[in-house]
């Protein structure tokens, strides 16, 4: 990854307390720093799937289906939790502008 990670990291948390402000208070200090950690922690886990996800944007052509198809499933697995926990752990909820549209298989209606 580019970008150096305790710089990263740093900045992440203090994304956290930015948008935080006041939370602290209500849950108390020892929970507010464990929220933090988690928040940073679910940022940080996953630049591999990054970086296949921005080589795939940049290099589409003449990639292997199924290697591909693999690597993209694993992709949205991994990141999409990671993104949702983080989410909640910023914003309290992430809704799903999308779940009106969708049927039971997740499918577009």
């Amino acid at each position: 990854m580019a970008a150096d990670r305790s710089a990263l990291k740093k900045l992440l948390g203090e994304v956290f307390d930015h948008c935080r402000e006041g939370l602290q208070e209500e849950i108390g200090p020892a929970d507010y720093e464990q929220r933090r950690r988690d928040f940073v922690f679910h940022m940080l886990d996953w630049p591999k799937d990054l970086q296949f996800l921005s080589q795939l944007f940049e290099n589409p052509e003449g990639r292997d289906l199924h290697a591909t198809s693999i690597s993209l499933i694993s992709f949205l697995y991994h990141v999409i939790p990671h993104l949702n926990a983080a989410g909640r752990l910023l914003l309290d909820e992430v809704p799903d502008p999308f779940a009106q549209d969708q049927g039971a298989a997740g499918k577009p209606s």
